[in-house]
């Protein structure tokens, strides 16, 4: 049934997408599908969130690694469907309160958690002497790719070169510095 659903989205997009078509495509009744999803946008929320984010925080020896990890796995969740979908979705997801509730579940609690515990191991290393707030480190590397992908008429193809930058410029919002960046505090 998710390549069903993930097909539908490319053929006819989010807003058109329907049940019916799905259960056609994926050659099973109505019924089925109603019996897994109340709703279409459960559905939808269902193949293209299957598990949570990051079950498992990336562990690569440093912040940098690890956030650089984590930022190319959130552009990577939100360029991969297809064009109009996660903007669908996430208007639903504001609309619909069940499924907000599911997306902090599933979602933005997992986020939170992956960047608290990578958070929690740079500060025992010693890179930070200021532990950033994890919900606010989570907006600053979701925002830049939302606006990248979604409000900003530019290509996703760049995404990857551009972790890097939008990575910078976190980590100097919070007060935290990359590996090798110019110290640039008074003398």
């Amino acid at each position: 049934m998710a390549s069903a659903v993930r097909e539908l989205l490319t053929e006819v997009g989010y807003a058109r997408l329907i049940m019916a078509e799905v259960a056609a495509r994926a050659g099973v009744g109505k019924a089925a599908i109603y019996r897994r999803h109340a709703t279409k946008q459960g559905m939808i929320f269902d193949v293209l969130l299957p598990d949570q984010f990051l079950a498992v925080p990336p562990d690569r020896g440093s912040l940098h690694a690890d956030l650089s990890a984590v930022l190319a796995e959130i552009a990577d969740s939100m360029a991969s469907p297809p064009q109009g979908t996660v903007p669908g979705l996430l208007a639903d997801i504001h609309a619909y309160p069940a499924l907000r509730d599911r997306f902090a579940e599933k979602y933005l609690e997992a986020q939170r958690q992956t960047l608290t515990e990578i958070l929690d191991r740079a500060a025992a290393r010693g890179e930070l002497t200021t532990r950033p707030d994890p919900v606010a480190l989570n907006a600053l590397l979701v925002g830049p790719v939302l606006a990248w992908l979604f409000l900003l008429p530019e290509s996703p193809e760049q995404l990857p070169v551009l972790n890097s930058v939008f990575l910078d410029a976190t980590l100097a919002l919070t007060g935290t510095r990359s590996p090798g960046a110019p110290d640039d505090s008074p003398r």
